[in-house]
């Protein structure tokens, strides 16, 4: 009896230290990963954000944007960051390509307001996949776009 607790005594902290490293190596090894894949999401979401700032600056100096050029750079982007994104930030620009179709397929004339309320959201839920507050940007995050248009209040209610 006094063996056996003898040979547990000794046995069992040498187990507790190999599966220790191991539960230690899995974890960093998963962070590294994050790590990684966080570093692909801030540079996929910076090129969204370039992306659409470009196109208020173009707006805002005359230069109206050619929609098949449009389509063509969101598209690209979507084929980019399909691997990294969450499905929230999935969601939401699914959300806003199914908007535009709605608008193009249907006649309809896009309602400002709506776009600009679902791109914002689009921006919301990138900020959150970054760990970022979105506190005070509006239910939809559309305050994001307020320094950006000159009439915000009167466009976005």
């Amino acid at each position: 009896m006094l063996e056996l607790k003898t040979l547990l005594s000794i046995v069992l902290p040498i187990l507790g230290v190999f599966l220790g490293y191991f539960i230690k190596s899995y974890i960093d090894k998963k962070q590294a990963l994050l790590s990684e894949v966080s570093k692909e999401r801030r540079e996929h979401y910076q090129g969204f954000v370039d992306l659409i700032i470009d196109i208020f600056n173009n707006i805002k100096q005359g230069d109206t944007p050619n929609d098949h050029e449009l389509v063509g750079k969101l598209f690209s982007f979507y084929k980019k960051y399909i691997l990294y994104a969450s499905p929230k930030v999935i969601n939401s620009f699914s959300d806003y390509f199914q908007y535009l179709y709605s608008c193009n397929d249907g006649g309809v004339t896009m309602d400002t307001n709506i776009q600009f309320r679902k791109l914002s959201t689009i921006m919301k839920a990138m900020r959150a996949d970054l760990g970022l507050s979105n506190k005070n940007l509006g239910r939809d995050g559309e305050k994001i776009f307020r320094a950006l248009i000159k009439d915000f209040d009167t466009i976005i209610k």
